[in-house]
């Protein structure tokens, strides 16, 4: 799945102003303040009984490019 541009451009913006993050619920919580609703339901939801957080195909292509960005490794969700 691609990522639309309204999101590489906030990661870019995050990136230009030195906002590097080492986990990956920091920089999603980042993005979903910034986003419009539309494009925050492309990010997951934690497990209503188990409370825990899992990634989708989306949010890893997000990992992806902001990892190949930056040359930091994101901490991941269990």
């Amino acid at each position: 799945m691609d990522i639309p541009p309204e999101i590489t451009g906030e990661l870019d913006v995050m990136i230009a102003h030195r906002l590097f993050f080492d986990d990956w619920m920091t920089v999603k919580k980042y993005l979903l303040k910034s986003l419009s609703p539309r494009l925050r339901t492309l990010f997951s939801t934690r497990d209503p009984w188990t409370k825990k957080q899992t990634l989708n195909g989306f949010e890893k292509n997000v990992v992806e490019y902001y990892e190949y960005q930056t040359g930091k490794k994101l901490r991941l969700p269990c």
